[in-house]
């Protein structure tokens, strides 16, 4: 009889392979997943690719683009050589304005070659932002108001005017000497918003702006966020489609804009946390109640809250402001200069104030007071520098204060002038005139 063979004893796995195993084949399947994606996307980049080199070939759906002016950012309305029709919407009446623009897309009714052919008229061009280029007729906004009561006075004048929304003091002299200087003026008005002009003076987004040198201030070019740069012609259809869609989407303006915050921060002393707080502050002075969102915060309280977390810039933009002056008069040294800043809804101070500012405020832990008290010293500021700079001050806040009607002065959609505060700013330009002109007599 046979001996049985010794059993063996199982062989025991080591601990944990089961778990190891998984663990490998769902590493392997994440690979063929990445692969599979990675295939993919390479099929579709050289896709895109061959279809967008087929369309630059052949010139197919070429890039509607939006070029910069290289020499004023923006200009108002394109020139058209011949006598053209302006038309807005004002907002808060939801009424459609239609102005005349001439040749050189100035807001008046005569051609340049009119203008130049009378000699016997006063010739005064006027600039500045939107506050400027109001939605309203002609005769309705402040430029026209001046050369109507000038004209009622036996002072035979032609007023030009030539601004744009958002431009900067600096633009707005610019765009005088760009378009309204070969009319050969006699008076050059700068008609400044002293709402938000003190800090568009600090920006570079899309135009001009003074840069500083060892020396004093140069004028730098645009750095282009919004416009497309004239010196760049993209013909790629694929990178100007995701242009196209961070611009809608607002994707590529933030990177932008903070990447602009952070250096304005860096060079004013103020931090990264300083850049969160204002962004945190431009947000709460949204108010969707009122027509346009963000009146309050373009009209007045960024200005306010910049200086506010950036205490620095307010004496830099002040520093601007001057160099400005002393340019326009050393370019300028035959002409009447004319400082006439327009102050902001907040400045004037009208009662009773509107609940949705007063909601707004309460949000973002600043006053009434407060606000008024940062404008009004720009105001006196800027009154400074005129008596500096030997240039006529017109002192617009005194005469919207004294305004005893009962109709609104600034309206409630957007805060800009309506025709009652577009006449008393004219009228305040027109005496300002009248006195200087009765003392050269």
């Amino acid at each position: 009889m046979k001996a049985l063979a010794p059993r063996r004893a199982p062989i025991e796995q080591p601990h944990g392979q089961p778990s190891t195993a998984r663990s490998i084949m769902t590493r392997s399947k994440a690979r063929q997943v990445l692969n599979n994606v990675l295939v993919y996307s390479a099929i579709m980049v050289v896709t895109l690719l061959l279809v967008d080199g087929i369309c630059v070939a052949f010139n197919l759906f070429p890039p509607v683009l939006s070029y910069g002016d290289p020499d004023l950012g923006w200009a108002p309305a394109r020139a058209t050589g011949a006598m053209a029709i302006g038309k807005c919407i004002e907002f808060s009446t939801g009424e459609t304005v239609i102005f005349q623009r001439n040749d050189d897309a100035v807001r008046t009714g005569l051609t340049r070659a009119a203008v130049l052919a009378d000699s016997a008229r006063l010739r005064i061009g006027v600039s500045g932002d939107s506050q400027t280029d109001l939605c309203a007729r002609n005769d309705q906004i402040p430029g026209g108001v001046l050369e109507a009561t000038l004209n009622a006075h036996a002072h035979p004048a032609t007023v030009l005017t030539y601004g744009a929304g958002r431009y900067s003091p600096l633009q707005a002299y610019l765009a005088f000497r760009k378009v309204l200087v070969p009319y050969r003026p006699n008076v050059f008005i700068l008609q400044v918003y002293t709402g938000n002009d003190l800090y568009d003076i600090l920006r570079s987004d899309d135009r001009p702006h003074f840069e500083p040198t060892q020396s004093g201030y140069r004028i730098a070019e645009p750095v282009w966020y919004v416009y497309d740069d004239p010196k760049v012609h993209t013909r790629s259809r694929l990178l100007h489609l995701l242009r196209t869609v961070g611009d809608r989407t607002g994707i590529r303006r933030i990177p932008l804009k903070v990447g602009e915050l952070r250096r304005l921060g860096k060079e004013y002393g103020a931090g990264s946390l300083d850049v969160i707080s204002y962004l945190r502050d431009l947000w709460k002075a949204r108010d969707p109640s009122v027509g346009y969102p963000d009146a309050f915060s373009a009209q007045m309280l960024n200005q306010q809250l910049f200086f506010q977390h950036f205490p620095g810039a307010q004496e830099e933009s002040i520093r601007r402001m001057r160099a400005l002056l002393t340019m326009i008069r050393r370019e300028n040294p035959g002409l009447t200069l004319v400082m006439s800043p327009i102050p902001s809804y907040e400045l004037v101070g009208a009662r009773p104030v509107d609940a949705t500012l007063q909601r707004t405020l309460a949000r973002l832990s600043i006053t009434l007071e407060a606000g008024q008290r940062q404008e009004g010293g720009l105001y006196e500021r800027l009154r400074q520098l005129a008596s500096e700079q030997q240039w006529i001050f017109v002192d617009n806040l005194a005469a919207l204060q004294s305004y005893k009607g009962s109709g609104r002065l600034y309206n409630n959609f957007d805060y800009h002038l309506l025709p009652n505060a577009s006449a008393l700013v004219g009228q305040a330009e027109a005496e300002a005139l009248l006195r200087v002109r009765r003392k050269a007599r």
